[in-house]
């Protein structure tokens, strides 16, 4: 009961540095994107860091819409370790966009904490503070007409050690989970160039993110999943995922965004602790399809119990 309403009194503070600023700043920035995020949740959500009993390296590399010229590309590293037990987890990500000639590169501390609910049930709060980095090159711009010089784009963009901050929580048992997160919180103020201008979207989204397992027969598993996500000032997007586990070992599955698009992901196990993941998207729109070759993402992760536990929980989420 102690834990529980110190739990309690941790998530007050995580609503009111959450949702109040809502009310006195700006929308926001950025906006992390990858299919895989069923088993990638803290690329959003900091409350999933160190949730498993095993040490672990993840990294992940998106590129949107092959074939369009300055189409943009996503990396990310995830370091995440429980400290003694799963009820402590520390974390390191860093995360790199580049849309055209801007690049942004954020370095960000997770932490989580966890408390038991009911005898099944248990509730996981996180925090992620670090910085960002933004860079962008006007110089590489080409002008129309060629040579035609344009004071805009005379200056490249260089902005250092703005802070990132987030919140998450996640609701879970074995055969289930429910997490609601906002990654970025804080408003920066930063210029792309002499107009203020940026292809990021200035806007703060809030993730929630939900599935539940399904043991079938024939050692298979089936786990449908969703995301939805949004933030003021854009329409809502919607995930919706089925996916299914064979021997567990690996991992098949489809799913549909709302902004039109369809993905096939897999993911598989190599010597107990390697896993290799491969996730693409089409557009279902003639317009964009025909412009490009789709989405790819490549993530490749690797685990190891470092405490030596006699017993380690299966990682279904």
């Amino acid at each position: 009961m102690r834990n529980r309403r110190y739990a309690y009194k941790i998530y007050l503070f995580l609503l009111l540095t959450t949702f109040l600023p809502y009310k006195l700043m700006a929308q926001q920035e950025w906006d992390p994107m990858f299919t895989q995020y069923m088993s990638s949740m803290q690329l959003v959500n900091p409350a999933y860091t160190g949730m498993w009993d095993k040490v672990g390296f993840q990294v992940l590399h998106r590129k949107f819409f092959i074939g369009a010229d300055g189409a943009t590309s996503t990396q990310s590293f995830n370091f995440y370790t429980p400290v003694k037990n799963e009820n402590n987890g520390l974390g390191l990500s860093v995360d790199n966009e580049e849309i055209g000639y801007e690049q942004r590169l954020s370095i960000t501390g997770d932490y989580a904490y966890q408390v038991q609910l009911t005898w099944k049930t248990k509730l996981r709060l996180g925090l992620k503070a670090g910085i960002i980095n933004f860079d962008n090159l006007l110089n590489k711009t080409k002008l129309y007409p060629d040579g035609h010089p344009d004071v805009e784009f005379q200056d490249d963009v260089d902005i250092r050690l703005m802070v990132s901050w987030g919140v998450g929580a996640i609701a879970y048992n074995e055969n289930y989970y429910l997490s609601f997160s906002i990654p970025q919180i804080i408003k920066n103020s930063f210029k792309a160039n002499r107009n203020n201008y940026s292809s990021l979207a200035e806007l703060r989204y809030a993730y929630l993110i939900g599935g539940r397992i399904y043991k079938l027969k024939h050692q298979i598993l089936f786990k449908p999943s969703f995301m939805l996500k949004g933030a003021f000032g854009a329409p809502l997007q919607l995930d919706l995922a089925a996916n299914f586990l064979f021997f567990d070992k690996i991992w098949f599955g489809m799913m549909y965004r709302t902004n039109n698009q369809v993905g096939l992901l897999t993911q598989f196990t190599l010597f107990k602790h390697l896993r290799f993941g491969y996730a693409t998207d089409f557009a279902l729109s003639r317009e964009i399809a025909q412009h490009s070759f789709g989405s790819h993402e490549f993530r490749v992760s690797y685990e190891f119990d470092f405490y030596r536990r006699p017993y380690v929980r299966k990682q279904y989420f």
